[in-house]
């Protein structure tokens, strides 16, 4: 059976002087990364094929100190990245909250907040594209990728077959450097066995 873990990034920063951009992870974010990584080595309970990491900076951290633990090669994949904000990069915070009042995707999931951006149909065939061809390349394998909470709401909707055209209806509050376990059973149904798994971070 095809194991796949999908790993959120540590707490990040997002905003710095004002400006919006991914600065990477916060110490907070590191400090998380580390509990994970020292579970992982304790327990052993992802004997992964293939780690995989978004290219964002935020994720690229926290995949390579998961890799430092466990000594073990990160795969970048860009199409694990989080939905694309394109030139909403670099904007002050007021600005982009200005674009996200007048551009709200659960209003309308078609709308871009800025030029070069994804909408939400497109992020999520963005990211169930690259599901299935990383599913299909590493089929009867495990699979970890270390990525965004936006990719893990993408798992419910690919796996789920939920409307693509809209956000969930349900919203997924998806903790930093959690763990979510999906299960392909013999006849490719696939199961959730496990969703936003992060004990690690009770005693933090």
């Amino acid at each position: 059976m095809t194991q796949l873990y999908l790993i959120r990034h540590g707490e990040s920063c997002i905003v710095n002087d004002g400006i919006v951009n991914d600065y990477g992870l916060t110490e907070t974010g590191v400090a998380q990364a580390i509990k994970l990584r020292d579970r992982l080595v304790r327990s052993g309970e992802i004997q992964a094929d293939i780690w995989i990491a978004s290219s964002f900076l935020r994720a690229k951290q926290t995949a390579e100190i998961l890799a430092e633990g466990l000594d073990v090669t990160i795969v970048p994949d860009d199409e694990f990245q989080e939905m694309r904000p394109g030139q909403a990069l670099g904007m002050t915070k007021e600005s982009l909250d200005e674009l996200l009042t007048l551009h709200n995707p659960k209003r309308n999931p078609f709308a871009l907040i800025a030029p070069g951006a994804e909408n939400w149909p497109q992020f999520v065939l963005r990211v169930g594209t690259a599901l299935n061809r990383i599913c299909l390349q590493y089929e009867g394998k495990t699979i970890a990728i270390v990525c965004h909470g936006g990719v893990i709401d993408c798992s419910f909707q690919y796996f789920f077959g939920l409307n693509t055209f809209e956000m969930p209806k349900v919203g997924f509050q998806t903790n930093h450097t959690s763990i979510t376990h999906w299960s392909q059973h013999e006849d490719k149904t696939w199961s959730l066995i496990k969703y936003n798994d992060a004990r690690h971070l009770e005693a933090y």
